[in-house]
């Protein structure tokens, strides 16, 4: 059996070779801002939520529901940390640059990233466990990490969530996991299968293609690389040290170190563009970030 970092290097190779063709494609023209748009949204309405269906069809038993209670206890309080650190490490940047910053931090790009990435490394109770997990980083993103930008209110964060696609699907796929899975019509399990199995590919493309449109202007910013320092290594050192002095079972804990080593979220560049927020500088800590993120991850996979 390899090891997670072996299984992580290789499968970030393959990443880089789709996040590669992402970037020469949207280079080329082929991925217009149009197209990488509809892909993000087929993505996430679609193929992450026939994804997630397929990650809950395993054996129920009292271990994976104890598994799925932690998982999402450890979130909440990971969130938590995420929302303090956010306040302590960017308290000298401007405060366009700030909100940024503290958006980025608070909502990693887990949910777009860490799908594939985790399943890749712990197989479909990966998968299960990262979709559950991601249940308080929507719940903190449509109603704390929306409000560094614009005024939210309780009714809109409610409405967002029950209506997400993604939350849907955990539902879904847990109600059919608790009713023992029954047998989906053939033409059913392969539609979800087959869909399923375009997650990694499609999310490196948009991924790729996000990179190739991303202002590099402010790469010079050192508060990018200070953004991506803390998002990259010394959160997920910090998660990975406070988990293992509590001796948390190793699949939950190395679950949540991956999750906490993720990049910034794209949606942080969307938010900022749509409320007049420094675009360019949130376009660069998702290109820095992701881009730093092939090298790290791995080498997080040395700590699991």
């Amino acid at each position: 059996m390899n090891s997670p970092f072996l299984t992580m290097a290789s499968l970030q190779l393959l990443l880089f070779i789709y996040v590669a063709a992402g970037y020469v494609l949207t280079r080329c023209n082929t991925i217009t801002p149009a197209g990488r748009k509809s892909l993000s949204d087929l993505l996430i309405q679609f193929i992450l939520p026939c994804n997630i269906i397929c990650s809950f069809q395993i054996e129920m038993n009292a271990q994976i529901l104890a598994s799925c209670a932690m998982i999402v206890l450890l979130s909440a309080f990971v969130q938590v940390f995420y929302l303090i650190s956010s306040k302590l490490l960017f308290s000298r940047a401007p405060r366009r640059q700030l909100a940024c910053m503290r958006y980025a931090t608070i909502c990693s790009n887990a949910g777009f990233l860490g799908l594939p990435i985790i399943g890749g490394v712990y197989g479909a109770m990966g998968t299960l466990l990262v979709s559950v997990a991601l249940i308080p980083q929507r719940i903190v993103m449509w109603s704390a990490g929306l409000s560094l930008f614009t005024q939210t209110d309780r009714k809109s964060v409610i409405r967002k969530l029950i209506t997400h696609p993604c939350i849907v699907a955990v539902i879904i796929g847990f109600v059919l996991m608790v009713c023992g899975n029954p047998t989906l019509p053939s033409a059913v399990q392969k539609f979800l299968s087959g869909a399923s199995g375009c997650t990694t590919c499609l999310s490196m493309l948009v991924i790729g293609s996000i990179l190739a449109g991303a202002q590099r202007s402010a790469l010079r910013d050192g508060m990018v690389w200070w953004f991506s320092f803390a998002r990259l290594i010394l959160i997920p050192l910090t998660v990975y040290a406070v988990l293992a002095f509590f001796s948390v079972d190793r699949t939950l804990s190395g679950v949540m170190v991956l999750m906490s080593g993720m990049p910034a979220g794209s949606t942080t560049a969307i938010l900022a563009a749509k409320y007049d927020g420094d675009a360019a500088f949130a376009s660069c800590l998702v290109f820095v970030s992701t881009l730093l993120s092939l090298i790290t991850l791995p080498m997080l996979c040395l700590l699991l």
